[in-house]
């Protein structure tokens, strides 16, 4: 459809402005363009919509906001109630002992009819059952005073209130209990009535808390041990002093010496110590004199370096105890320990001056102390290479050993060394032989067993496993050993239970003497042997009993007699044949008697009879 020129908007959209300024289309001056006009107002409406509603949102938080929470650090007297609980609350989250107690305080004087106290209730009952754990654990490590202290603080309305009142009681009289049963111990120990000490020890058994049940009762038994031990050592050492032998005066101040000083014998025993340690260093002196050196020193090592008073005597005792230091196991790999033994004994040497009576002697031995030193230091290092146990590290370490020359001190030590090292060499060099022959022999057929006996048979004499490797070669013989005997007695065994006794025994008999199995077979062939004998000569024996039962004694020992030695019935027989003879031995020993009667009245009637016929 075409449109009219009567349309405006048709016109001034559609129609064609013709070309040139002329027929530029124009708008007039005073006027503004509808459509701009239009989007202004619609800005200014969604600016005043966007406006009013942050003003609500800002409304709404300021209403429904939070108040500030408060500060608990300062909650006073004037704090009001509502942040005393919160406070309290909070105090008590981190169940420590000091925020417990703060929290309950601070609501434990609040009565029924405050507003809170329903709110403050729980907490007040969780809080106080908490100081109550609280105050048992105190109780128990033996602080009563902080364990009073907090239960003090729980407030008469909490539920575990009469529960806490009744244990400090309990705790109180336990309390009192302990320290007589303590005063009482103590009181025997001073009297060293030590079973009189210990019976009133065992009173805290009855005790409850791990204070006195635990740590003070092995406390006061360690106590009665100690004080027992140290008086018995002091008895002893008396004992040993009083004979006038020097050497029990040495243990007797031996003895002293491991006294405690805490003990109630170190008083009575201080005394004596340096009475006897003059008396060793007097005694030592004598033997010095003599020179007797080596035997000034062994006393002289038994006085302690501090008891010695005079210039002299300090020497004496320095030199002594140097020589104790110096001394170590020289066959064996060192120690660090024997290193720094020796260092301090050339230390003590070096403090005797060279006004000193043993100062040559001193320079004597540093010499020598100094050589060991060395050594000690060089065998230690090589020790350490050693100790990684792989074959160079061992190699090297010999190597470092071998460089302790003959003319050395430790060059014994150095050899031994050597030697025990280059074991361990052979016996790494030789590990895998006797792994691969193991391994040969687990698989458990003969084949295999021989192959091992010839891999471990490659460890030469004299090597370091050459007698693992022997032990276990004659182990594997016995094994190729028994896989070829077996056959044989499995078959015996056969014969043997099917009752052909003598054929199992020829068959067991082909076992040879020194076979693994020649003793198992020789026990079987000794027990068939039995089985046949007993076959053969038990109704021999029965023959025998059956005689004897008759009364034929003499007939039945005839029958037994027929059992020969050595046969498994003999001893059988033997008994038999003891008793029936034993029996017709009484028998007849019975019926002679008789017949001495018989004969002597048959001689009166015959002499009456005479006597008669003469008449």
């Amino acid at each position: 459809m075409t449109a009219t020129p009567t349309d405006p908007q048709q016109f001034s959209s559609s129609s064609v402005a013709p070309t040139g300024s002329e027929g530029a289309l124009r708008q007039p001056r005073g006027g503004r363009p509808k459509g701009r006009q239009t989007w202004f107002c619609s800005g200014l409406w969604l600016f005043l919509l966007a406006s009013s509603s942050a003003l609500g949102l800002w409304a709404i938080a300021m209403i429904t906001r939070l108040p500030p929470l408060p500060k608990c650090d300062d909650i006073s007297i004037f704090s009001a109630d509502s942040e005393r609980l919160y406070c309290a609350r909070q105090a008590s989250v981190s169940g420590s002992e000091r925020d417990l107690v703060a929290s309950v305080q601070l609501i434990a004087n609040w009565d029924q009819s405050h507003p809170l106290y329903k709110d403050s209730e729980e907490v007040a009952n969780r809080w106080s059952k908490g100081l109550f754990k609280l105050a048992q654990k105190r109780m128990q490590t033996g602080h009563l005073d902080r364990a009073t202290q907090l239960l003090q603080v729980i407030p008469s309305r909490a539920e575990i209130y009469p529960e806490a009142e009744t244990a400090l009681e309990r705790w109180e009289q336990e309390w009192t209990t302990g320290r007589e049963i303590t005063a009482a111990v103590t009181e025997a120990i001073g009297n060293q009535n030590w079973s009189g000490a210990r019976k009133q020890l065992r009173a805290m058994k009855r005790l409850t808390s791990d204070y006195w049940l635990k740590d003070r009762h092995r406390y006061l038994g360690q106590f009665i041990q100690r004080e027992e031990d140290s008086r018995r050592n002091l008895i002893k050492a008396k004992t040993l002093a009083g004979s006038g032998n020097i050497e029990n005066m040495a243990e007797a101040l031996a003895l002293v010496r491991q006294i405690d000083v805490q003990s109630q014998a170190w008083p009575e025993a201080k005394p004596l110590v340096d009475d006897w340690a003059v008396s060793l260093l007097n005694y030592g002196f004598q033997k010095w004199e003599q020179e007797d050196l080596d035997g000034a020193i062994t006393i002289i090592q038994q006085v302690p370096v501090d008891l010695a008073i005079e210039p002299e005597a300090k020497d004496l005792v320095l030199f002594a105890h140097a020589q104790r230091l110096a001394k170590f196991r020289q066959d064996w790999e060192p120690i660090y320990g024997d290193i720094l033994n020796l260092r301090e004994a050339i230390q003590a040497a070096q403090r005797i001056g060279n006004d000193s009576l043993f100062y040559s002697e001193a320079q004597a031995k540093l010499m020598l102390w100094n050589n060991q030193l060395k050594d000690l230091q060089q065998l230690y290092g090589a020790a350490l290479v050693a100790n990684l146990n792989q074959k160079g590290a061992l190699q090297l370490a010999i190597e470092q050993a071998q460089v302790v020359a003959a003319d050395r001190p430790q060059r014994q030590q150095a050899q031994t060394l050597i030697a025990h090292w280059s074991k361990e060499i052979q016996r790494i060099e030789d590990r895998p032989f006797l792994a691969q022959a193991q391994q040969l022999a687990d698989k458990g057929d003969k084949a295999s067993l021989q192959a091992a006996i010839a891999q471990a048979g490659k460890i030469q004499q004299g090597r370091a496993l050459r007698i693992d490797a022997q032990t276990n070669i004659a182990q594997w013989t016995k094994q190729i050993q028994v896989l070829e005997d077996q056959p044989l007695y499995s078959k015996a065994l056969d014969l043997a239970s099917k009752g052909k006794l003598r054929d199992a025994i020829t068959e067991a008999r082909k076992i040879q003497k020194g076979r693994a199995l020649y003793s198992q077979a020789q026990d079987s062939i000794k027990e068939w042997t039995t089985r046949i004998q007993v076959a053969e000569d038990r109704p021999i024996l029965n023959e025998a009993e059956k005689l004897a039962y008759e009364g034929r004694l003499s007939d039945a020992i005839a029958v037994a007699a027929r059992i020969a030695p050595g046969r498994a019935l003999y001893r059988e027989a033997s008994n038999a044949i003891a008793i029936w003879d034993a029996e017709r031995a009484y028998i007849e020993s019975l019926r002679a008697p008789a017949d001495d009667d018989y004969y002597e009245d048959d001689y009166y009637e015959e002499e009456d009879d005479y006597e008669d016929d003469y008449e």
